[in-house]
């Protein structure tokens, strides 16, 4: 079983998410964009009392957007809330709660033992689902204390917090449309855990965190046998200590004191075997790498022995639990590029093994999105969540992944980016910017097909952030194509097309570029005495010779007249301009 869907409102940047779930999950997003406002959004329809997490939530977890709201909606209508004129029902409809659901799809043998939480049936199966609600129990009081407080002749604002006092707000979780609350044995089938991304503890508490799931792996794996393997060794011990000296020898001064039968009762004092239990013999083991103790490995190291122990750990299924759902902060910390394919690979082992474990992490490493793909990766931004899985279809997502230059996660949040169909304008155009510092926060990505759904999804996840996407297309006699991509231009997308066929006619007449590249060329490539028909004719049979000798003398500064194409100087002009058409 999995959630499925995740829909949550008004919690803390998460004003209206609604978003589909896979097994595993990678969330990507920039920092402060509500990934792990996210994470802990999913687990409180799961919350027990065993968790050791409250439920109850503060004034600063309810969404920021949704309390302005209800502030506006106070002073408007202050006079009538004052004057008694404004009815409880319309009043109640303007508090602020976040409600957080989860759909799960739990599997035929799970219908009866979940039979209470099924809500609808969808595509051949049942789905469940649990809602986690913040409210005001009595919203009357809530009511009553507004009309008091507003009486004064005190700024809405500077009360802000009085107006909305928690001590009135409670929690529940129910059944969606039963409106009934979750029976807690059926709460306790579901199990969260979490490894946040202050890891750095494990170094130094390991008997927490790494030795704890380890006694748990081996009790879980070890077999009868080798537990039984181990009490003969544990006995073989215990002789040894007996053997060793006996109490009667120890305790020697029986000899000396003078008391008639004191021989005789020590000699029978004797130490017994205590087995303990396999836990306690466990517990004495430490974690290593090779013959050193893991707390002398670097960071890094460290880190991906640990969680993989304790990720290890969880997935030890009790008899009575439906769902396990763990969630990872930045697997990527502390990690090289080797053990970051290690532990995405790692990941994605884990989800395959266990239908009854999900796995919901955030990353910032286009590595981990490589690896496990783009049908499991969700985008948070801005409090929004978008699945890729929904937003591009499986060819368009094959080619992102496929494409050996694509990073989604610059494309998606880089705050300029052009991007160009082929590999000539992503060379020259890289040159070209290590010419001007000013210009270094500006990426370059090769793409080469589907720059549409590219650039709706980009909008999405971009809108009014001031952020800039350049598409740099080829002139590839698909005028239909070209239409759709520049009907797309706003103040944050500008497209451009080659006025010729190929980029190097372009190049050629740009400028007074056709003077130059017989001087500086001339020689080497025979174009002293050549056209511009000529020079262009020639160069396509030279083509990657050329561009990468452009390129070379472009960045060590001797083409220092050399003017880009128009097409794409237009695209670097816009990428120098702010929101307001000022260069920056």
């Amino acid at each position: 079983m999995r959630i499925s869907r995740a829909i949550i409102k008004n919690y803390r940047n998460l004003k209206d998410v609604d978003v589909r779930l896979e097994n595993l999950v990678t969330l990507i997003g920039e920092n402060n964009s509500g990934k792990s406002n996210f994470l802990r959004a999913l687990t409180l329809p799961l919350l027990t009392d065993e968790n050791g997490l409250s439920k109850q939530l503060s004034w600063h977890d309810i969404n920021n957007s949704c309390k302005n709201d209800f502030y506006q909606y106070l002073n408007k209508n202050r006079e009538a809330i004052v004057n008694g004129r404004l009815e409880l029902a319309n009043f109640i409809p303007n508090i602020p709660e976040v409600a957080v659901s989860i759909e799960l799809e739990p599997t035929r043998a799970e219908h009866y033992d979940l039979k209470d939480l099924l809500v609808e049936e969808r595509d051949g199966g049942f789905i469940a689902c649990i809602q986690y609600r913040y409210y005001v129990d009595k919203p009357e009081k809530l009511f009553e204390r507004v009309r008091g407080l507003l009486t004064s002749t005190v700024d809405v604002h500077d009360i802000r917090m009085s107006l909305l006092p928690m001590e009135l707000y409670t929690y529940s979780v129910i059944i969606p449309g039963k409106n009934t609350k979750v029976a807690y044995d059926i709460l306790n089938r579901f199990r969260y855990v979490t490894l946040p991304v202050e890891r750095d503890t494990f170094a130094a508490n390991t008997d927490r965190l790494g030795s704890r799931a380890l006694v748990d792996i081996l009790q879980e794996k070890l077999a009868s046998s080798a537990q039984g393997q181990i009490e003969q060794e544990y006995v073989r011990f215990f002789n040894t200590i007996k053997e060793s000296g006996r109490l009667d020898e120890i305790l020697n001064w029986q000899d000396y004191s003078g008391i008639p039968n004191a021989v005789q009762f020590f000699s029978r004092i004797s130490i017994l075997p205590n087995m303990p239990a396999m836990s306690s013999i466990l517990n004495s083991i430490k974690l290593g790498y090779e013959e050193e103790n893991l707390t002398y490995q670097g960071l890094g190291h460290r880190n991906l022995i640990l969680m993989m122990v304790v990720l290890n750990s969880y997935m030890n299924k009790p008899h009575d639990l439906s769902l396990r759902l763990i969630t990872v902060e930045e697997p990527e910390a502390h990690l090289c590029i080797s053990n970051i394919l290690l532990m995405a690979s790692f990941f994605n082992i884990l989800s395959k093994k266990n239908s009854y474990t999900q796995l919901v992490y955030s990353t910032h490493n286009a590595e981990f999105v490589n690896k496990i793909g783009l049908d499991k990766t969700v985008v948070i931004h801005n409090g929004e969540a978008y699945s890729l899985k929904e937003e591009l279809n499986e060819e368009e997502r094959d080619y992102l992944a496929n494409n050996p230059n694509t990073d989604i996660i610059k494309i998606l949040f880089s705050r300029r980016v052009i991007m160009v169909e082929g590999i000539t304008e992503e060379l020259l155009i890289k040159s070209y910017l290590q010419t001007k510092p000013e210009l270094n926060e500006i990426k370059v990505l090769s793409f080469h097909k589907g720059f549409k759904k590219i650039i709706n999804l980009w909008k999405k996840v971009n809108s009014n952030s001031g952020n800039k996407l350049g598409i740099v297309r080829d002139n590839d006699g698909q005028e239909n194509a070209r239409r759709e991509h520049e009907i797309l231009e706003d103040d944050q997308v500008m497209v451009r097309t080659t006025a010729k066929y190929t980029l190097e006619p372009e190049i050629v007449g740009a400028g007074d570029n056709y003077d130059l590249l017989r001087t500086k060329y001339g020689t080497a490539y025979g174009w002293t005495n050549m056209s511009r028909d000529e020079l262009q004719k020639d160069w396509r049979t030279q083509k990657t010779d050329v561009i990468l000798r452009i390129c070379h003398d472009l960045v060590n500064g001797d083409l220092p007249t050399f003017a880009m194409p128009k097409h794409i100087q237009d695209v670097l002009n816009f990428m120098q301009q702010s929101d307001f058409g000022v260069r920056v």
